[in-house]
């Protein structure tokens, strides 16, 4: 079972992808003071510049880690 991947985009949206659809991501947080023209909770196709997430950066777009943290259904670097 692939897991779903927790990720960043272009240093401005903090969002995930499904195994199913692996080019294109969900939102859970853009930043537009980062500069990001990304609505939250929409999809998109996946571009280039895409890392995983880290602890820090639950932080940074504000988003609660422990939902993710604790199931083994998502993959990000902790």
């Amino acid at each position: 079972m692939s897991k779903i991947k927790i990720v960043v985009v272009n240093e401005n949206t903090l969002g995930y992808i499904i195994p199913e659809k692996p080019n294109n991501f969900n939102v859970l947080s853009a930043s537009t003071l980062r500069g990001s023209n990304m609505s939250d909770f929409g999809t998109y196709p996946l571009p280039k510049n895409t890392r995983l997430a880290t602890s820090k950066d639950f932080e940074t777009y504000r988003v609660f880690e422990n939902g993710y943290r604790n199931d083994k259904n998502y993959e990000y670097e902790r």
